[in-house]
């Protein structure tokens, strides 16, 4: 028995050692939440997330309707989403030694977010190191602060809501620059002006802000979280959208 037992309990021990990694593979952790937010992970199954819940590569992120949640991943990044807006972690990588490592990847299905850098993508040459899938455009950050939002098209038959903007994603800068780029046409985008994308195969343009155009603007007690910090700011660096 205490051979078997012996046996076992080094059976446990080599299966931890083997797991540890994957525990330590949580990439962010929700820091605020202001109404429902739920995940799906890449084995199908849905649950309800809480603040200090976790978050991981594959996680499909939701937010119902009047809910707001803030992420906030290893690097120092932080992503906000609004009401109605679903996003998915499609690849987190980041070792505080290996910049050469960092890869993140985000695809905003729908809605919409405010998100800060973190260290991936500006500590690295490597501009894919940070990317965003949109409907129109994919975005590559490298230090900024900047607002995205994805405004559907209606559907077949239908007209489009008279108290939203054109269809379309529009993305505006509180710190930095940004390059939008679609149809093959770079069109730069600064501190206080509205980068328009309607199609991925048309050149992006420079639009008035639109005075309906949905606001990333969550409760109070989530301000101090979105001001720019030292590892947030970032003017000198560029956004790139293409």
């Amino acid at each position: 028995m205490q051979v078997s037992a012996l046996g076992f309990l080094l059976r446990t021990l080599a299966a931890s050692a083997l797991l540890a990694p994957l525990f330590a593979l949580a990439q962010g952790t929700v820091q605020n939440l202001s109404g429902t937010l739920s995940v799906q992970r890449p084995d199908g199954s849905v649950r309800a997330l809480a603040e200090r819940s976790s978050v991981f590569a594959g996680d499909v992120i939701s937010t119902e309707r009047d809910s707001y949640a803030q992420l906030r991943f290893t690097d120092g990044g932080q992503v906000t989403l609004r009401p109605n807006t679903q996003i998915k972690i499609e690849t987190y990588a980041y070792e505080e030694g290996r910049p050469d490592r960092d890869n993140f990847a985000m695809q905003l299905f729908k809605g919409g977010l405010r998100s800060l850098t973190g260290l991936i993508g500006k500590r690295t040459t490597n501009r894919n190191a940070y990317r965003m899938v949109t409907s129109t455009a994919t975005i590559g950050i490298r230090g900024t602060d900047y607002s995205a939002i994805d405004i559907p098209a209606p559907p077949p038959g239908q007209s489009a809501p008279p108290n939203l903007p054109p269809p379309g994603v529009y993305v505006t800068v509180a710190d930095g620059q940004i390059a939008f780029i679609s149809g093959g046409v770079e069109q730069l985008v600064g501190i206080g002006q509205v980068g328009f994308s309607s199609n991925i195969n048309l050149p992006p343009t420079l639009v008035p802000p639109p005075p309906n155009l949905p606001q990333v603007s969550p409760p109070p007690s989530f301000g101090q979280s979105l001001k720019p910090t030292s590892i947030n700011a970032g003017s000198s660096m560029e956004c790139v959208v293409q």
